[in-house]
Formats: C-alpha cells, sequence, structure tokens
C-alpha cells in the first residue's frame, strides 16, 4: 500500500473513532457526574453545563452566588485552570426547576440531590497546588479539616493521594463530599441524601474518567 493510500486509511479510521488521538483525553464534561453514576430516578438538572453558562443561569434566582462564583471562577482561572464544568442532579424535574429559579438553600435539601464541579489546570503542578494550597471555587480541603467533622484523606479515600472526603448524617440529611486531585483535573463532589456506598461509588467511578 503507498503511502498516500495508508495516510487516507489512517484519516477515515481517525474521522470514524470521533477524531485524532488528541480529542480522546478526559475533559471536564466527560469527567463530570454522568447519569449512569448514579441510582435510577436521578435527573439531570438544567444547570448543568461550562462554568460561565452555571454562572449566567444563577444571575437571575441567586444574583449574590453568581457574583461570588465569577469571583471565585476568575481567581482560579488566574492559578491555572483552564476549563471548568457543573453537574446538578436532583431527584425529580420539579427539585430541578426549584433550585433554578428560587435560588433555594441547596445545603437544605432533604431530597437526593448531586452537585459537581470539574476544574481542568494547565497542567498537574498547577492542579496539585490548586488542592494543597488554595480554595477553588471556595473549596478546599483544609477547609473540611476545620469543619470538626471525621475526614478520611488520602489514599484511604479510594480516589487519589490528594484527596479528602466526609460523611456525615446531619439530621434528617446525609452529606458525602469529596475533594481531590488527580492528573491536572481538580474535582468537588457533594452528595446529599443518597445511601453512603451510592455516594461513594459517584465518586470512584468519576475519578475512574480522569486519563
Amino acid at each position: 500500500m503507498s503511502r498516500a493510500l495508508i495516510a487516507a486509511a489512517l484519516a477515515l479510521a481517525l474521522a470514524a473513532c470521533g477524531g485524532s488521538a488528541a480529542s480522546q483525553g478526559a475533559t471536564v464534561s466527560s469527567v463530570s457526574v454522568q447519569q449512569g453514576d448514579l441510582p435510577s430516578g436521578m435527573v439531570k438538572c438544567d444547570l448543568t453545563g461550562d462554568i460561565a453558562s452555571f454562572i449566567k443561569s444563577e444571575q437571575g434566582p441567586d444574583p449574590t452566588t453568581a457574583e461570588s462564583m465569577k469571583t471565585e471562577w476568575d481567581a482560579a482561572k488566574s492559578r491555572g485552570a483552564k476549563d471548568g464544568y457543573a453537574a446538578v442532579y436532583a431527584d425529580s424535574s420539579s427539585r430541578c426547576a426549584g433550585i433554578k429559579t428560587s435560588g433555594s438553600d441547596i445545603g437544605a435539601a432533604t431530597y437526593k440531590l448531586v452537585v459537581n464541579f470539574v476544574v481542568q489546570f494547565k497542567d498537574e503542578k498547577s492542579a496539585a497546588d490548586g488542592y494543597t494550597s488554595e480554595s477553588i471555587l471556595n473549596f478546599s480541603a483544609s477547609n473540611l479539616k476545620k469543619s470538626g467533622a471525621p475526614v478520611i484523606e488520602g489514599t484511604n479515600t479510594g480516589l487519589s493521594s490528594n484527596s479528602i472526603t466526609l460523611t456525615q448524617p446531619i439530621g434528617s440529611q446525609l452529606f458525602y463530599i469529596a475533594v481531590w486531585q488527580s492528573k491536572a483535573f481538580m474535582v468537588i463532589l457533594a452528595v446529599l441524601n443518597l445511601d453512603a456506598g451510592a455516594a461513594k461509588k459517584v465518586a470512584t467511578s468519576e475519578n475512574g474518567r480522569i486519563k
């Protein structure tokens, strides 16, 4: 086979696979929580999307949160963040609509809820710095430790060496919060009112997509 035919065949094979090898890597949206990570019945909320879209969606119902998030995102970009994604799931479409339109305090939710932020940095060092020494989108490992609730850190979380998780029942709620860094990604995950096993499965599934 001539070199020209080999090149043409390779181009067709790459096109059939969806693009070049570079396009096959993990992205903030592909790493983020997916429907298959969750128990049946969970619904993806309209707030899900890139960080800029998320901030814009919050401006109407909750301008204070939107402004704070914009400030935090601008700070993250100054520290090497290049892309960000928010994924929000609830146990019904009506819950999603309520979150979007009323700006209700999701921290007080007694229903099943998942809020996930994925940030991709320019390189692994910037991501590690974001985890170890900085607050990204107002989340940090040090803040979780200061909460006073028992935490698990490092590889014992089942995630990465730079990771921390917290599982805490509060009244009728159950919180699972995980913050971790792997490669050039930093992930912030809050799972409310799923059982502990299901919540951990969300985190490990997500972490497994970071290649």
